[in-house]
């Protein structure tokens, strides 16, 4: 899965959470707390889709990403 399908699957994810919470606030006739409801869920969403989209470590060598090794210790320019 792609960084851009990971954002837009985590998108609709805390979308369907939100709904979810203005759903039971509505069928629970919470008037003031229904917004805290929704909210909650739809952070609990985000906490829970914090990785998706990120490689794993079986998925090889995590020294090198692109062909460049992420963990040297070389000063870069401001460009690099």
């Amino acid at each position: 899965m792609t960084r851009g399908q990971a954002a837009i699957v985590r998108f609709v994810l805390i979308c369907v959470a939100w709904a979810a919470g203005q759903t039971l606030a509505w069928a629970l006739a919470l008037d003031r707390i229904g917004v805290i409801t929704s909210a909650a869920l739809a952070i609990g969403v985000v906490v829970l889709t914090a990785d998706l989209g990120r490689p794993r470590a079986a998925g090889g060598d995590l020294k090198y990403w692109r062909g460049r090794r992420v963990d040297d210790d070389e000063p870069r320019g401001r460009w690099n």
